[in-house]
């Protein structure tokens, strides 16, 4: 078996990054465990966040340009959106898109709230507004606003789903039949639009998808239970529970196939300008559909 490449990062070895100690007294601690930057994503970020009881995660806030997203893998507590407060268990999913609807995570019960998080990466275009502490960050620098100037916060409770409210679609695949996918989508709900976040199970001796690459878009898949072949380039790879694996826009063409029943998380961008390449069948997934590569437009 050759050696796991930089893309594989387990999350119960990874380094963790704890939140400065003398930055807690204002009822917000975390730490975090840092997944799509060691692994080498660069256009979204994901990692799992630990929320100590009777803490929030972060502080209120919303962003103005990025999406983002949170998933409950284990612990109890608290979302608060806008002027809503809704309970959360393991199997709730809460999406956030951009706009004045502010929101954090406060644990509660005896166990940390660990969630798996993540969003879009567009520093350069974005905002993040945190009305609590009349703060905006923008370009590296908080920026003091007065509350008066703040719209109107808005909130909506669909904007959390939990995985068993959501119907398990059986998905084969268009071009291999034989690689059957059962999905609950998670985007479609609370307003997602250049994020596909999806909760997926595999039958053992299936095949997750076709062999591929996609030449525009990041992908990320988290591994919550079971143990897959993964075939990444010319290798072949064992991935297990709690292993994240990062697969770079234009990286080498990948896919698994399922040991034991195998359930994961998966996402990545919804980009209609995206190239899905399968190198084994000669075809290309574009704007128009399928189509050999190398024919004409």
């Amino acid at each position: 078996m050759p050696e796991r490449p930089d893309c594989i990062v387990n999350s119960a070895t990874a380094s963790r990054l704890e939140r400065p100690r003398e930055r807690c007294g204002d009822g917000v601690d975390w730490c975090l465990v840092p997944l799509s930057d060691v692994a080498g994503l660069t256009q979204m970020g994901v990692k799992i966040r630990e929320v100590p009881p009777g803490r929030a995660g972060t502080h209120f806030h919303y962003h103005d340009v990025e999406e983002e997203w949170a998933y409950v893998l284990s612990g109890s507590g608290r979302l608060r959106i806008g002027p809503l407060t809704m309970p959360v268990r393991a199997g709730s999913f809460a999406a956030f898109p951009p706009g004045p609807r502010p929101h954090h995570f406060q644990a509660e019960g005896d166990a940390p709230l660990v969630l798996l998080e993540g969003g879009e990466r567009r520093r350069e275009q974005d905002t993040c507004t945190y009305p609590d502490l009349g703060l905006r960050f923008m370009n590296g620098q908080d920026e003091a606003i007065a509350s008066g100037s703040l719209p109107a916060f808005g909130g909506d409770a669909r904007q959390l789903v939990h995985r068993d409210d959501l119907e398990e679609v059986r998905r084969p695949h268009p071009l291999t039949p034989a690689a059957i996918r059962f999905q609950r989508g998670f985007d479609a709900h609370g307003g997602l639009q250049r994020q596909a976040i999806a909760l997926v199970r595999i039958e053992p001796g299936v095949e997750s998808t076709t062999f591929h690459t996609h030449d525009r878009t990041d992908e990320w898949v988290y591994l919550l239970a079971g143990e897959a072949e993964l075939r990444l380039g010319h290798d072949t790879h064992v991935v297990r529970v709690g292993d994240f694996i990062a697969h770079p826009a234009a990286g080498p063409a990948h896919g698994m196939r399922a040991v034991s029943e195998t359930t994961y998380l998966m996402g990545g961008e919804s980009l209609p300008s995206d190239v899905v390449t399968y190198p084994e069948l000669g075809m290309q997934l574009t704007s128009n559909g399928f189509e050999k590569i190398g024919t004409a437009d």
